[in-house]
């Protein structure tokens, strides 16, 4: 088999070329499993699909929507200045604009398809309400939409990280960018809608998965001036949007202070954010007392003093977050550089891995402790973990590059 060993440098070099570039979701795929990423864009092995409204679909119909209503609302003064019933409108306007130019043929296709459409016709007017709502009480603005890194299109250069043995260019786009001009600063936040289950998550940024956001975050704070009036950036965060039906699994004669609270922690996005309470507060008003949307928890202290915990950085640990991210990517260079299609999925239980739903599983037979077969493990991890974490890394990338 050919992931018992390592690709020879000509292998590589005719699958992958010297420069290899690659979305930042690509990169994602490849610190997940080694194999994977080999089946995927090695071999270019292609997976049956079936013919259905599935999950990529269902991402593509809701970035489309929020996207374009967004701008229009944008355009008409903001949210403050659109009420419920314009922002219907609008709503409706580019949903029926959607079936029209991307679901040719709609009445024949799948029944399930039909169901899954017209399903999510109801729940977009919830997913913009929810949105307009958080906007409504934010001094962020929405700034760029499906902001391109890299390639033909692409409004900022790719992540490149050169080396001896080969070059990584990195590129994607970024689903929305909020700002807020202070003292003569541009504090921008990177903002990811997300159809599905994921979150921010400390454990997989240590492991190098989760780079993506902050990938993208960290190229606007070097290149985004030049896009942005000029303003010199600071990086304000990066948080994951749940777009996606609200279901709350609660008993019949549940509360409403319970009802309150579940709704509260489905509406609260995941993600990371800058530690300062002006810039907290600008992103949404409420965030020192009781916070909604952001990550962030409030404690007063008897003496009155504002105590915030949740998933929160420092300018300091931002920065270090940026050296992280870079050696992560020298990381993946020298990985494709020597060779590596080990089956090594990442995995937090059986029963939750890189393994559950691959694709690719068939042609890989995957046997933990066979061969070089091996399951990488995350295990959770705290902040203080983390940031132990990444100044062992960083300083261990110093030493070798020097």
């Amino acid at each position: 088999s050919l992931r018992r060993g390592r690709l020879s440098r000509a292998a590589v070099q005719t699958l992958y070329g010297r420069r290899i570039s690659m979305t930042a979701s690509r990169a994602e795929r490849l610190r997940s499993c080694h194999f994977a990423y080999f089946m995927e864009y090695g071999l270019r092995a292609k997976p049956r699909e079936p013919a259905s409204f599935d999950a990529p679909q269902i991402g593509t119909f809701l970035h489309y929507l929020l996207e374009n209503v967004t701008r229009d609302v944008l355009g008409q003064g903001g949210f403050a200045a659109v009420d419920n019933k314009e922002l219907h409108r609008l709503t409706r306007q580019y949903i029926d604009q959607y079936a029209e130019q991307e679901l040719h043929n709609f009445q024949n296709r799948t029944p399930r398809f039909r169901y899954l459409f017209n399903r999510l016709r109801t729940n977009a007017y919830a997913i913009i309400d929810q949105v307009a709502e958080e906007l409504r009480h934010s001094d962020f603005v929405p700034m760029a939409f499906e902001l391109g890194f890299g390639g033909k299109d692409g409004t900022l250069p790719a992540v490149t990280i050169s080396r001896p043995d080969g070059e990584l260019r990195v590129g994607g786009k970024v689903d929305r960018v909020d700002g807020w001009v202070k003292d003569g600063k541009l504090y921008l936040r990177v903002v990811d809608y997300k159809t599905g289950a994921k979150r921010f998550d400390l454990a997989e940024l240590r492991y190098g998965l989760g780079l993506q956001m902050l990938l993208y975050l960290f190229t606007l704070r070097d290149e985004g001036g030049k896009l942005f009036d000029g303003y010199p950036i600071e990086p304000a965060g990066v948080l994951y949007l749940p777009a996606r039906e609200k279901l709350l699994n609660l008993p019949r004669n549940a509360s409403e202070e319970e009802i309150e609270r579940a709704m509260h922690k489905e509406l609260q996005r995941s993600g990371m954010v800058l530690n300062d309470p002006a810039v907290l507060r600008a992103m949404e008003h409420s965030a020192l007392e009781a916070p909604c949307y952001l990550p962030v928890r409030v404690k007063k202290s008897k003496d009155g003093e504002t105590e915030i915990t949740g998933s929160i950085a420092t300018s300091a640990q931002l920065g270090k977050l940026g050296l992280y991210v870079e050696e992560q990517l020298r990381r993946m260079v020298r990985e494709l550089a020597s060779g590596n299609i080990d089956a090594d999925p990442w995995a937090r239980s059986e029963q939750d891995s890189a393994c559950t739903y691959c694709e690719f599983a068939p042609a890989c037979h995957f046997e933990n402790g066979r061969g070089g077969d091996h399951i990488e493990y995350i295990r959770a991890t705290g902040a203080e973990q983390l940031w132990e974490h990444v100044d062992r890394t960083i300083g261990e990338g110093g030493k070798r590059d020097g």
